[in-house]
This record gives C-alpha cells, structure tokens and sequence, in this order.
C-alpha cells in the first residue's frame, strides 16, 4: 500500500504543483493586463491633458484676437466715446454676433458695468473686481467666470480712442458642445465644473445626466493628481486641470476602465478555463504549460512596459499557446490604437478639422521658425468679405463649403514651400518664406485676383471676394506676433478700402505711437528731473570687499511710470539722444563719486558707453573736464563698452579707444563672448578688463559648455594681462565656481539689486564687518 499511497502523494503534490503555477499565471497575466490598462489610460489622459491645454490655448488666442478686432473697431469705439447705452447694447449685439462670443459686457473707464450683449444680466460685483485688477495690472484680464449658472471663458482689454474710453469684456461659454467637440478630439470624457466650500457644480459635461449628479457628489474632481473614481456605475481614471484664471474652475478629464477592459474579459474567461484544465493534466504537461506561460508572460510584460515609455515600434512576439497568441494580438491592436490615436491626436491639435490646413499655433511655429533663419520672410491675413452675409442667408453648410474650396484655390495657386493656414472663421494666413517687398506685393495680389475666379461646389458655382494684408520681415517686424498684428491692421486698411491688397504702412500701431512718445518725451526727461542713477556693486571675487560700482540710469516719466533702459536706450540712439543722456550720466555719477570720496569710501566707476558715444569725437575731452571738475582721479574711472559696439567699426572704434585711454581711464569690453572679436583685434585694443557677459553666468554650471567659455575667457584674459569681472552672479553655486576658475571680480543680484546713492553707501557700511570675518574666513580656508 506504500508504493501506492506515495504515487497518490507524488500525483497530488505534482497537481498541486501544476494547479499552483497556474494560478500564478493567471495571477501574472491578471495583473499584466492590469498594469497594461492603467498604463494606457493614464498615457491617454496625459496625452488629453496636453491637447487641453494647447486646445485652450488656442481657444484663448481665439478669444483675444477676436475681443481685440471688436475693441479696435472703430465703430464699437465710437459707440463706447459717445456713451449711449442703447448705442452700446446694439454695438455689442452685432459684434459680438460677428465675433461669435457668447457673453459681452462694456464697462466705464473706472470699472461700472455699462450694457450687455443679447441682455444678459450685470456681472457680479466678484467678478468685475476680479477682472478689473487683473486688466489694470496686465492691461488686459483672461479669467473663468461664472455667470447665470454657466461657465464662460472672459477676455477683457480696454477700448482705446486713443485714451482708454472704457473696458470690453468677452466671453464664450464652456458649455456641452465643447466637451463633445474634446471628446470627438481624444475620446475622453470631459467635464467642466466648479469648487464650492462643500459641494461641486458641473456645469456642462459628456457625462449622462446621471453620471453628472453623482460626478457632482465625488470629492476628487478638483485634484490634479490621477485618481480612479465611482461615477455612478461607471469605474473612471480622472485627473483635473484649472480653467484659465480662476483655481476653482476645473475641466475633470475621465477615462473609462470598463471600456479598457472590455477586451481582455473574455480572454481572461478562456485562460481560467485553461488553467483549469491543465491542473487535471499529468506532470509532464503541467511543465510543458507551466514553460508555456510563463516565458510569454514575460515578453507580455515587457511589452507592457516599452508601451508605458512610449515606445510603440516593436510587436509583442510572446509565443507559446493561441491563448497567449490571442492575448499578444490584444497588446498589438492596444499598441497599434494608441500610436494612432497620438499621432491623430497631435494632428488634430495642430491642423484645421474642416480644411484640413494648419491652425493658427502650427502657423505661428512656423512663421517663428522662418524668422530665426533671417531670410525675408511675408505674413499675409486676408478673409473673405461679407461671409457672415453667405451664413447667414445660405446656411452653415453652404459657408463650410466655401471655407473648404477656398483653402483648396489658395494652396493650388501656391509653391508647397509656401504654408497656407486657417486662423479662424473665415481668416486665412499665406506665410510666404523667401519673399518679400514686391514680389510678396506681386503674390498677393496675384491671390486676390484668384479668390475672385467663381468657386465650384458640390451644388453651385459662387463668386466671393477678399481683403488681403500684408507685412514683411524684416522691414515690419522681427517677431511673429508683430507681424501677424501689422498683417491684421494692414487686413482692415484693405477692408476699409472695400477690399483689395493693403501693405502695413509704419505708426499705424501703438506701439510706433508709444515709441514716438518716449523719443519725444526723453528730451525732456533730464531738465523735468526724470532720470535717476542707480549703482550695482562690483566686488572681489576672492575677499567679497566692493572694488567698484557700475552707474546705471532709470527713467520714472510722469505717465507711464518706470521705463525699462532696453527700451528708451535704443530710441535714444535712433533720436541722436544718446550723446546727451551718455554725458548726463557721467556728470552725475562722477558728482556722487566725488561725494562718496569727501565722505571716506572711495569706489571705482563703471560708466556705459553706446556705440553711438564712439562716434561723438568730442567726449575725450568733455571726460577730461567732468574729471576735473569733480575732483576723480580718472584711474578710478572704468568706461564700459560691449564688444559688438567695437565691431561695427574695428578701426574707428580702436582709435576712440586710444583717445579715450589717453584720459587716464580704464577700458572694459562689456558683454564679452557675444561679439564675435577676434584675438587679433582683442590684442590690439587699450583695454584693461573684460565682462564676460551674464548670459554665460547666470546658469553656470560645472562642465557645461558655460563653464567652459567662463573658463576659457578667465585665462584669457589672465594671460593677457586683463582684470576678468562676470556679471549676472545670482546664486552661490555659480560664486563658488568663478573663485575656482580665479575670476577678479563678480556683480550680480546675489550681493545686492543696484542701489540709489545713498542706499549704495549704507549697504557698503552695513557689509564691512561681514566682509571682513568672511575673509578671515577665507584665509584660513586657504591656510587649511
């Protein structure tokens, strides 16, 4: 009975031992898949997450260009000046119709509500200050507001005529359409909803009815983080994204696990079923499975895996039974879906739905990308005059179809090295690459006289007519959003003129009105006492004592308030300026000198000359009796001149900088590293020091390509006898590594912002005591 009861033992522990591996297998190819599903979800919910946010940036330029184009109006503007609510009300009804917002609101210069578009209700007082602050600190306001129940996203920016005459306020609502219009996008859920201190408001949703009042009860919709949740009886993985300007406004982003997992339950039913089976089987079989599964398990996992990183190029070749066969085809259809759901994902998000043409943000790329390669480059806006009228009488549809053969007649008559885009409604943009001038003038025009050609449709043959303008880089702008805004009031010159080709003319925006200002205004701004100095502290690398400060001068004009010196420096150079306000400076900065000396504490100067002071042939001498005058010895005097200044004339340059080294002062190239000179030219010039310029500081970092310019630069200047100062020094990482590398001196926000006078010399007297145990410090470092 022993050898039998031992082949019972021996055949039960080998069921056992089979029935064991299978359920581990199962247990394995369970949580594969599980692991499998969550990775797929939570890609497609990132994937969805970064499509909101290019959608609602999107949305938002939308938004913006279309309030812009309604308060640069000029008869909304006019309708605004005169104040007549009546007025007001018609004004916002008809073009906010044409603008397609859903909500419009004017407001008074001081913020109190005026008129309403289609009679909606005044805003609360919340919201209106809201606003308010965020337009009277920006200059414009975009923010989520609730309004009558509904959620709307709100561009507000003032009415100018030319002053500010009021405020416009103008919305479009997060409403079902467009969570339906997200879903058709990615295929996830979406709902728009608000946080109050107890409960949350879903305002519009592709949710069910059902589902939205128990999405309203779930307690995670307002965390960012990825949270599975019970929405009725749906099993959702969510994540939440803040609308724009408001923390309690969210879009909840859900994917369905039921969908997900939908394919694998009857793969799962036949794996049980075999699993049971194979326990009944002898021992040889059980291995034979055991080896069968496990090794296919595997590979499925690191499918599973090079799916999570996004790697979806190699198939899923698990072997083994059909089962497993079956379940890599699963992975391999998952996998498949996926890449083209991304890849159909970025198109979209990236492309216009009814044309086919890219959308504004792919134009905006590229257009940005044609300018950073320095060729001509000309941008031109054109629409299609009277299209609301064609909507209107003939229907959407009808207007859908001359959208999509207008797109068609404009790349047919176009090079396909030419890009052709859909900003919007019935707004095209043409941006031609390598033209400019007359020839973009000739193509332009040679559009215009296409568009008028009948269009063939399905149903008819229909003639249209547009406006078209234009603007061209780089003799109207050197930046995208330059160029697209000249290329639109370039647009509305041409329709002003009923329609034809109008080329940007120059001061037809306010920024050339701005400018024109500050150039004027400038002239007056040393006599009115609007220019101060500030002083930025220089100091020893090694003992951290102050050697020198750099002058640095500031405008407060009566107005605009605090105009940054990139923007009125260069106009002072264009007005022929510069001489006046370069000698302002020095005199003043010498006077402050001579008072510190008389008051004990005796700095260096550091002045900037312009390219344009190389030029003035008699500051040599007006140097020589500013020095005089004051009393400073002129080996105390540092003049700063970048390194690009001296290479617009190397020769001239050279011998201004022997004049002006003949007045006893010491020379530094400023900026050093981003003027191109050469070791030729940097010996020949009388200099004492270099700057190496912030660019290179600011992120220093060991063995970067910074560091070893940095690097570089110090023993360069070292080997040729030059003092080596670096500025931009905001952390102590980057002090450490300049004192490393034996740089002189260092200027940056880490020691101090710069200083008006007198805070300059109570901030030197406050550091010398720290200075000094800081340096014994350092001794004794260095003697350890």
């Amino acid at each position: 009975m022993k050898p039998r009861r031992f082949q019972t033992r021996v055949i039960a522990v080998m069921i056992a031992v089979v029935a064991a591996a299978q359920l581990a297998t199962f247990a394995v190819v369970t949580l594969s898949t599980q692991r499998a599903v969550s990775s797929r979800l939570q890609q497609e919910l990132e994937v969805g997450q970064r499509v909101w946010e290019q959608f609602q940036e999107s949305r938002s330029e939308q938004l913006l260009a279309s309030a812009s184009v309604l308060a640069d109006d000029y008869g909304f503007r006019a309708a605004v000046a005169s104040g007549d609510i009546p007025t007001l009300r018609s004004a916002l009804d008809n073009h906010g119709t044409r603008i397609g917002a859903d909500l419009a609101w004017q407001f008074s210069p001081e913020g109190r509500w005026q008129a309403s578009a289609n009679d909606m209700a005044q805003p609360s007082s919340e919201v209106v200050t809201r606003l308010m602050a965020q337009a009277r600190e920006d200059g414009i306001a975009l923010q989520t507001v609730v309004a009558r129940d509904a959620l709307y996203l709100v561009v507000m920016l003032p009415v100018m005529a030319p002053e500010p005459v009021g405020w416009l306020a103008v919305g479009r609502r997060y409403d079902d359409a467009l969570a339906r219009q997200f879903h058709r996008l990615t295929g996830l859920e979406a709902a728009f909803v608000t946080n109050g201190a107890a409960t949350t408001q879903v305002h519009a949703s592709t949710l069910p009815v059902d589902e939205r009042a128990a999405l309203s009860a779930a307690a995670t919709v307002g965390d960012a983080a990825l949270r599975e949740i019970n929405v009725g009886q749906s099993h959702y993985l969510s994540t939440s994204h803040p609308l724009a300007g408001d923390g309690d406004a969210r879009v909840v982003l859900l994917d369905s696990y039921d969908r997900a997992f939908a394919p694998y339950r009857t793969l799962r039913s036949r794996i049980l079923m075999l699993s049971g089976l194979a326990t009944l089987l002898a021992v040889v079989m059980a291995v034979a499975l055991g080896r069968g599964i496990s090794r296919p398990v595997s590979r499925l996992a690191q499918a599973a895996r090079r799916i999570q990183a996004g790697d979806y190029t190699q198939a899923a070749v698990p072997g083994g039974s059909r089962e497993m066969e079956e379940l890599a085809g699963a992975f391999d259809r998952m996998q498949s879906d996926i890449a083209a759901r991304e890849e159909r994902i970025l198109h979209q998000a990236h492309h216009d739905g009814l044309t086919g043409l890219p959308n504004r943000s792919h134009a905006y790329n590229r257009l940005q990308a044609a300018i950073q390669e320095g060729g001509d480059v000309a941008v031109l806006v054109m629409d299609i005059n009277r299209f609301k009228e064609i909507n209107d009488t003939l229907g959407h549809d009808f207007g859908d179809q001359v959208l999509r053969e207008v797109a068609r007649r404009l790349r047919s008559m176009l090079d396909p090295a030419h890009l052709v885009a859909r900003l919007g409604g019935d707004e095209f943009m043409v941006l031609l690459d390598g033209l400019s001038g007359d020839a973009a003038l000739r193509q332009a025009q040679a559009l215009w006289e296409g568009l008028k050609q009948p269009l063939d449709l399905p149903s008819t043959r229909v003639s249209v007519e547009g406006s078209v303008g234009l603007a061209c880089h780089p003799r109207h702008g050197h930046d995208p959003d330059t160029l697209l805004r000249r290329a639109d009031i370039a647009l509305y010159d041409a329709k002003a003129a009923h329609g034809g080709v109008a080329v940007y003319e120059p001061g037809r925006d306010e920024l050339h009105l701005r400018q024109l200002q500050l150039m004027t205004d400038l002239r007056q701004a040393i006599r009115g006492g609007q220019l101060e100095l500030k002083f930025q502290p220089k100091l020893d690398a090694a003992s951290a004592r102050v050697q020198h400060v750099e002058a640095l001068v500031r405008w407060r004009h009566p107005t605009l308030g605090m105009v940054a010196p990139d923007e009125f420096i260069p106009l002072a150079e264009r007005s022929g300026f510069i001489h006046e306000l370069t000698r302002f400076v020095l005199d003043q900065a010498l006077s402050c000198n001579a008072a510190w000396r008389s008051d004990g504490m005796d700095l260096g100067l550091a002045v900037n000359l312009s390219a344009m002071d190389l030029l003035d042939a008699d500051l040599p001498d007006y140097i020589e009796q500013r020095l005089a005058l004051h009393g400073v010895p002129a080996a105390r005097v540092i003049l700063e001149v970048t390194e690009s200044a001296l290479m617009q004339d190397i020769e001239y340059a050279l011998r201004m900088l022997h004049r002006l080294k003949g007045c006893g002062v010491r020379l530094a190239i400023d900026d050093f590293g981003t003027g191109y000179s050469s070791l030729a030219q940097l010996k020949r010039m009388p200099v004492d020091e270099l700057k190496i310029d912030k660019s290179f500081v600011m992120q220093l970092e060991e063995g970067s390509d910074d560091a070893v310019i940095v690097r570089s630069t110090i023993e360069l200047g070292h080997n040729m006898g030059l003092s080596v100062i670096a500025e931009g020094v905001e952390n102590d990482h980057a002090l450490a590594l300049l004192r490393r590398y034996r740089c002189d001196m260092v200027q940056g926000y880490l020691f101090s912002a710069p200083l008006g006078s007198a805070d300059l010399i109570d901030w030197c007297r406050r550091r010398a005591p720290a200075t000094a145990t800081a340096t014994d410090a350092l001794s004794l470092e260095s003697d350890a």
